[in-house]
């Protein structure tokens, strides 16, 4: 193990000009500090200044105290640190500055040993009088402060970021009960070089010790005395000041937004919360930060109505799995609309898509076809009432706008209570909790309808354990596989794991963003639809079913789905990682799978930190919600653009959480729940 002490030094000050050159006793103030220092017992003492040729003379004198000499940036103290640590490969640094020159080394002596026996990170003396600073730090701990601090005051004061750390074991010393941190005798201003000169005076010996500086000063208060008075750490408030400058410095330039807005008050006369999905409102996006409206998408990218770019990862809320626009699916459209997409008889497509699903979907034995996915679990349960003779349903998960479902929901306007009482919930990951439904409701509930995965990872058996406990209760098990199908197998959720339901509802990636969805299933509970009325216009519609053939067909051939794990793992270790190195996770939380995750904000500030980060990610071509549906249009390029940005964009999230500038950086609505 090796220590050295390092002493950061400059003269530079702009408080006091050449300080560390100014005579003491006879002395420059640096060879009290080289020669009182020099006594520790360490490995290197090393000065580290700057590369201006102001400060070429400190590094000749402590060259001729026989000390090593680190030069580096003016400002950038903390590279300096960084600098020594590598070049003489120091474990451990005790840490002074050149304006402290009554530093006694037993004081550096005494921290280094408390450090070491506690094996702390970070080692620090508190209430100790102004002027005898020492810290301990950890080589390894001021490389990664190097590698990751940003901010003024964590560049120039070298310890703040390992400070604020919540991953450092901290060991602050206290070497006396008494706080005398308000006795100022470190060399900031000509005044104070008045006050240290009458007490080396007195003390009468250049071998002192901290303890004959206290007992004097109790003795003779009077020698502190000075014209002007000192404003403690004048010096750390001020670079936090810079500190705010520089976080508002790293927001980006502010997108042309005009043409989105226009369109916006055109949507507002028109359309009742001026979109058909609520997922995409302007309650989502930051109006006056983000973009409202498409123009167009290609592959993974969209382009806005004032002509910005963005890298998407919602991808149509999951819809686009291969990319927008993806031509080898757009060919198949293109040349079943020039024969026609609606028609009085049904088109053999239906029987071609039907016998793919069959081929592919664990539990399809029959098929029929919807168009969104509100259809498919709306139908699953008129099914499930009809098949069983029940009428209660106990649902986990989020199923579409129907009666049915959103009757359990807080938008519930417009439902009958008495066709709310009908749906019950349960909780995931909680098999008493749909114990106690059925126990509540013997013989009453048709159906357990769940998405079998979100964001959160089934525990256990948990899957199996709600099959068997529906059919044990004379119940049908439903996958809502509206999100899973095609995303996390061909065969969806049920595929992947293992667990096979009774009906199961597929939509979004099935046609790769063209309206159409299914319900597949056994086939004497799917023949009820003999008897059960599921019928609409354009549930065969040929544009849409050839737009799912071709996906598939494409997904098949190319092996699609391997690919989105690959990509997605790359893209969720990546943000992960970020999270976990800035120190996030109480504000920052990354839940889901590869091919499908959510980044989320945490806390009172929640809202406003996520309209922050979509702002910022906006403006450098990120179309941030908080989904991320990987998609095969997405590339390695896209995805390292991505992993930049968040880093950048994080920082901003980051900075602005700890000096409560959050709404000062905001420059749009605040987005909704």
């Amino acid at each position: 193990m090796k220590v050295g002490l390092v002493l950061q030094a400059r003269n530079g000050s702009t408080r006091f000009p050449k300080k560390m050159s100014a005579d003491l006793m006879g002395r420059k103030v640096l060879e009290w500090v080289l020669l009182r220092a020099g006594r520790a017992k360490v490995d290197e003492f090393i000065l580290a200044t700057s590369s201006l040729e102001e400060d070429k003379e400190l590094a000749q004198t402590a060259e001729s105290y026989g000390w090593r000499v680190i030069r580096g940036d003016a400002f950038d103290v903390l590279s300096r640190y960084a600098k020594a640590v590598e070049e003489f490969s120091l474990d451990y640094v005790v840490r002074i500055t050149g304006d402290c020159p009554l530093v006694d080394h037993r004081l550096i002596e005494f921290a280094l040993s408390e450090a070491l026996k506690k094996g702390a990170d970070y080692t620090v003396f508190t209430g100790i009088i102004n002027g005898f600073d020492v810290e301990v730090i950890k080589g390894g701990w001021l490389l990664k402060a190097n590698r990751l601090a940003r901010l003024p005051s964590e560049r120039e004061h070298v310890s703040p970021y390992v400070r604020k750390s919540k991953r450092t074991k901290k060991l602050f010393l206290k070497y006396h009960e008494e706080d005398l941190s308000h006795i100022h005798l470190s060399l900031d201003y000509p005044e104070d070089l008045v006050v240290i000169q009458r007490l080396l005076r007195e003390l009468g010996s250049e071998d002192f010790t901290y303890e004959d500086v206290l007992r004097l000063v109790r003795q003779k208060p009077e020698l502190l005395k000075r014209e002007k008075e000192v404003l403690p750490n004048e010096g750390y408030i001020k670079s936090l000041q810079e500190d705010r400058e520089f976080i508002k410095g790293l927001k980006g330039k502010p997108l042309k937004l005009e043409e989105s807005l226009k369109h916006l008050e055109r949507a507002k006369r028109l359309i009742p919360n001026c979109s058909q999905t609520f997922s995409k409102s302007y309650l989502q996006f930051s109006v006056g930060a983000s973009p409202l409206f498409v123009e167009e998408g290609r592959g993974a990218y969209l382009k806005d109505l004032d002509g910005n770019l963005y890298l998407d990862y919602t991808m149509g809320l999951g819809a686009c799995v291969l990319g927008y626009a993806f031509e080898p699916v757009l060919k198949e459209v293109k040349k079943q609309l020039d024969k026609g997409s609606v028609f009085t008889l049904p088109h053999r497509l239906e029987v071609e898509l039907a016998e793919i699903l069959t081929q592919i979907i664990p539990c399809a034995q029959m098929v029929r076809f919807g168009k969104n996915g509100s259809d498919v679990t709306s139908a699953a349960v008129r099914l499930a009432r009809a098949y069983t003779g029940r009428d209660m349903v106990a649902c986990c998960g989020y199923h579409g706008w129907q009666d049915w479902y959103i009757g359990t929901t807080t938008r519930n306007k417009g439902v009958p209570q008495e066709v709310s009482k009908l749906t019950l919930t349960f909780e995931y990951n909680n098999i008493q909790s749909l114990e106690r439904l059925f126990d509540e409701y013997p013989d009453r509930i048709a159906c357990v309808i769940i998405e079998p995965v979100g964001v959160e990872e089934p525990k256990g058996d948990f899957l199996q354990r709600v099959k068997e406990l529906a059919h044990k209760h004379g119940a049908l098990l439903v996958f809502d596989e509206v999100v899973t199908g095609f995303r996390f197998a061909l065969g969806g959720a049920q595929e992947y794991f293992g667990v096979e339901p009774d009906l199961a509802c597929f939509g979004k990636a099935m046609g790769n963003g063209m309206p159409i969805s299914a319900i597949v299933g056994r086939r004497e509970i799917m023949e009820l639809f003999e008897e059960v009325f599921f019928s609409f216009t354009f549930g065969g519609e040929t544009a849409s079913i050839a737009s799912a053939i071709a996906t598939i067909k494409y997904m098949r051939e190319h092996d699609v789905i391997p690919q989105l794990w690959e990509r997605g793992q790359r893209l969720l270790d990546g943000v992960k990682k970020l999270v976990e190195e800035k120190e996030l996770e109480d504000l920052v939380v990354v839940k889901g799978y590869p091919v499908r995750f959510v980044v989320d904000f945490l806390g009172e500030d929640a809202l406003k930190l996520k309209t922050l980060f979509q702002q910022e990610c906006a403006k450098r071509g990120i179309l941030f919600s908080g989904s991320h549906n990987i998609s095969f249009s997405h590339t390695e390029q896209d995805i390292q653009k991505t992993l930049e940005v968040y880093d950048q964009v994080l920082d901003i999230a980051k900075y602005a959480y700890e000096y409560k500038m959050v709404e000062e950086l905001l420059e749009g609505r605040v987005l909704e729940p």
